[in-house]
């Protein structure tokens, strides 16, 4: 059997005589060309440097072995091998024609997109760098969460005060916690710039309080900080805290003198900012009284009794039981339709993580596929839920004592972070908010984007193994517990995901009411905030745990529902009661030591009441189960389609996609995540090409022939084309176009079967976008009221985009190129407006249509639209549905 190692082993594991063997058998100069850069840099990734200088030196073409040696280069500093870098910065450093400070910078980018201190260090960081390119930033930020801060200090040695303070700004921006502290404690920090502003006239202070960090919060007004200081809207720190709804961080503005009674620019004080906003807990923060009426404060101080159900509730409870169970299954909240929501969030992570390039997992409700939505389960997401993004930190592991078994080379040498009550601590804070939000904006709903840092090990295998058949490793989150600094949490957010995963349809639906309680009922219904979503996992993992996982088993039948919700109220009142701390609430399912807080657990004051709150409303609702089910049910809506409405164009993450030369073929799951983001990213290049005052009619006429052969998306194409040709003065052209829109048509939800076979279906189901933007749309060239249907949403900074409904598009360019030779085809609009229709589309029929009977369906769906607030309405929305409501007055005229 031969024995030879192949070529990749040797010049991987450094076996430099199969090397030289392979080499010296090539004849032609192009083969032996390719042969070195090929494994020059295959070489270089697994620090060969001695297989590196021989294939550099064997390297007949001169040009070729230049750019050979920077990418070469690039591969090492991304894998942290210095002595190989420095080889190459040697070598091109004898090249006059050589740019060494490109080279330097390159080389420190890539090393710090993978961490690599040792290479950064070697080359340095120059102030500058910090403020243009954020994987260098990034890089502080995580060396200085394990106080490793060599590299920055020699940075900040360079920099004036003032660029100090500007850093610090920029950081906290960022969400950047430690290295913000970091900055703050540095002996170059200058009090005398904390108040110095940024082109919006934000203070360091009002951007912590916009983020929600009231430790920054805390640490600047220690340094003179001023409460008192307005940004270009009249906001104040307090204000910002307010409207975004950060409670920790207002009070700790208002215990400092913050004036709550302060109007912005607008003329809103903090409390009507946090009406606008619902920001009920700021609310209660500001006026306890307004939220919290007598018979609640009553209630509070009654005493900690059980009360019980009448004994004779058996029969009642299984016929309740049945009743719910049909309810809950009509509305689609099932095992099967579940798996299908789970497919379509596997499409959007792996689109996402395509266009992100990054280590990007999805978890939460969206990803679960349990209770996203508590009405229906259609492929929306509700209004007041979110979908929930983790990104894994490239390059970074922690070690934790009691998981880590020193089993991979990485652990060997590393420091084993010591877990108090669930949090490693750490050498400097990142803070006690896990992730990042980008609030509701038009169709998209919220989402959460929380970084993380890979531990190398399980942890509490004991417990997972309990009610998972596997292992996975944890990993840290930036969140710590109650007036605890320094910490990060254990997270097994991926282990949930799977056990979520994994449910029977009447375990979702306990989940599902219990989720309905905690979330709906008790804060809205009942005035008594304090659980929140992860209680409800928790709770129903314990339940897990003691009724067993199988779906099958009789626990879990359906006529057992309300005895197994019973139960679960039961088991919170005993996890409640059993704790002596008004803050605690109930122990963490995986780590029974540390326990799991009331929302907004250490604030004191009014939230102190908040246990005996939740305790008495639970008693209360365990003895009136009947009466919870009939605000469930006012809530749930059988389903009216099967069909699952998705969009994934519209809810991917908000970063420009990289750009797209071609779009990759195949039929796999993986490729078709390219193929998915390469339309993306070509769709959103037209879109910016077609602004451009002089756009390449090549590059436009190359990318849009990119996008024919795709018939997923072929009204998005013909739309673009159409544009296109109208804004090189084609108008002939473009109403060729506008006439085969005609013929198109577009696919408004997916059937259960199309979910599972979305890589092969060929209807045009791609035809809303939403792409990252920060100014108004210029389309000069398309008709006045085209051009407002390309909507701009920028109220929310990390929301902002541009809507794009290519069919609403599609029937404005019909109307406005055809309205001389054919009637507007009312008719097939009204067809496809049956299903998921948007406030841009409505708006069009409006727009076009003077038939009576078409204005008042328009209106009428736009305030459903707005009522069961499917868009997070802005301004503009209410002015659209305000000229549809005058357009009808004037029809009656």
């Amino acid at each position: 059997m031969d024995q030879t190692p192949s070529i990749d082993e040797a010049v991987t594991t450094g076996i430099m005589a199969t090397v030289k063997a392979r080499f010296q058998h090539l004849q032609s100069e192009q083969s032996k060309t390719m042969f070195c850069a090929t494994n020059c840099r295959l070489a270089a990734q697994h620090g060969q440097l001695e297989v590196v200088k021989l294939l550099v030196e064997a390297m007949p073409n001169q040009s070729v072995r230049n750019q050979c040696c920077m990418n070469a280069a690039l591969s090492a500093a991304s894998e942290g091998h210095l002595e190989v870098v420095k080889y190459f910065y040697l070598r091109l450093k004898m090249d006059t024609r050589i740019e060494t400070e490109d080279f330097r910078f390159r080389c420190t980018l890539a090393a710090c997109s993978r961490l690599r201190e040792n290479v950064v260090s070697e080359f340095g960081l120059e102030p500058d760098w910090l403020f243009q390119f954020s994987p260098i930033l990034s890089f502080t930020a995580a060396m200085a969460i394990e106080g490793r801060n060599s590299v920055l200090t020699d940075t900040l040695s360079r920099m004036q005060p003032a660029q100090v303070t500007q850093l610090l700004r920029v950081a906290i921006s960022q969400r950047h916690v430690a290295l913000a502290v970091t900055l703050i404690n540095d002996e170059r920090f200058s009090s005398e710039h904390v108040d110095q502003s940024d082109s919006t006239e934000a203070t360091a202070l009002m951007l912590a309080a916009d983020a929600g960090h009231h430790e920054l919060v805390e640490k600047l007004l220690d340094l003179g900080a001023s409460v008192r200081a307005e940004d270009s809207q009249g906001r104040t720190a307090l204000s910002r805290a307010c409207e975004a709804g950060h409670v920790r961080a207002a009070k700790a503005l208002m215990d400092r003198g913050a004036d709550a009674s302060h109007r912005d620019g607008r003329g809103l004080t903090c409390a009507q900012l946090a009406e606008r906003l619902e920001q009920r807990e700021v609310l209660r923060l500001l006026d306890p009284s307004r939220l919290i009426c007598s018979e609640t404060q009553q209630a509070a101080a009654t005493p900690n009794s059980v009360l019980l159900r009448p004994t004779d509730s058996s029969q009642r409870d299984r016929q309740l039981s049945e009743e719910l169970h049909q309810l809950l299954s009509e509305a689609g909240f099932t095992k099967e339709r579940a798996n299908f929501q789970q497919t379509l969030a596997h499409w959007l992570k792996g689109v996402a993580e395509v266009l992100t390039q990054d280590d990007r997992q999805m978890t939460g409700s969206y990803a679960e596929g349990w209770a996203n939505s508590l009405a229906q389960v259609n492929g929306r997401t509700a209004a007041d839920s979110d979908i929930d993004w983790t990104v894994l930190v490239a390059g970074q592991e922690f070690h934790l004592e009691g998981g880590c078994n020193r089993s991979r080379s990485s652990c060997r040498d590393a420091t084993k972070l010591i877990v108090k009550e669930g949090h490693a601590q750490v050498a400097v804070g990142a803070g006690s908010q896990p992730a990042v939000t980008a609030r509701a904006c038009g169709v998209r709903p919220a989402q959460d984007t929380c970084h993380a840092i890979w531990c190398c090990s399980s942890f509490c295998d004991d417990m997972i193994r309990k009610i998972l058949k596997y292992f996975r490793d944890v990993h840290l989150v930036r969140a710590t517990r109650p007036n605890s600094t320094n910490e990060l949490r254990v997270s097994f957010g991926f282990q949930e995901k799977e056990i979520m995963a994994d449910l029977g349809t009447v375990q979702g639906q306990l989940f599902t009411m219990i989720k309905f309680i905690f979330k709906r009922h008790l804060p809205h219904t009942l005035g008594t905030p304090g659980l929140k979503t992860y209680h409800a996992k928790t709770l129903l993992f314990f339940m897990l745990e003691k009724n067993g996982t199988d779906p099958s088993a009789e626990a879990w039948q359906p006529q057992n529902l309300i005895a197994r919700l019973v139960e679960s109220l039961d088991m919170m009142l005993n996890f409640i009661s059993s704790r002596s701390s008004p803050d605690e609430c109930m122990p963490h399912f995986f780590m029974p030591d540390a326990p799991i807080y009331f929302k907004n657990a250490g604030i004191g004051g009014d939230f102190d009441n908040t246990k005996a709150r939740v305790r008495n409303r639970l008693n209360e609702m365990r003895s009136d189960i009947g009466g919870v089910v009939e605000q469930l049910k006012r809530l749930v809506r059988p389903l009216q389609s099967e069909s699952f409405y998705f969009h994934p164009f519209t809810l991917l993450p908000l970063t420009a996609p990289p750009a797209a030369t071609k779009i990759r073929e195949g039929t796999s799951y993986p490729d078709m995540h390219f193929k998915f983001a390469d339309v993306y990213s070509v769709v959103h290049q037209c879109v910016s090409e077609l602004q451009l005052e002089s756009s390449n009619r090549d590059t436009l006429t190359r990318q849009l022939s990119l996008l024919n052969e795709q018939q997923w998306c072929k009204c998005a194409a013909l739309c673009l084309t159409a544009m296109a040709h109208l804004k090189f003065g084609e108008s002939e052209e473009a109403e060729k176009l506008a006439m085969e829109l005609q013929k198109a048509r577009v696919k408004c939800g997916l059937s259960p079967e199309e979910v599972d076979t979305l890589c092969s279906l060929d209807s045009d189901w791609a035809w809303r976008f939403c792409f990252p933007c920060d100014s108004p749309p210029r389309f000069p060239f398309l008709p006045e009221f085209t051009q407002t249907l390309l909507t701009a949403r920028l109220s929310q900074p990390l929301s902002s985009h541009l809507y794009v409904n290519f069919r609403c598009l599609s029937w404005s360019l019909q109307a406005e190129l055809l309205q001389a030779f054919q009637p507007i085809a009312f008719d097939a609009w009204l067809e496809e407006l049956q299903e998921d229709p948007d406030l841009e589309e409505l708006l069009t029929l409006a727009r076009y249509s003077d038939c009576r009977e078409h204005v008042e369906l328009s209106l009428r769906l736009m305030e459903t639209i707005k009522d069961e607030r499917r868009v997070a309405m802005e301004t503009q929305d209410e002015e659209k549905i305000r000229w549809v409501k005058e357009k009808l007055e004037n029809i009656d005229l």
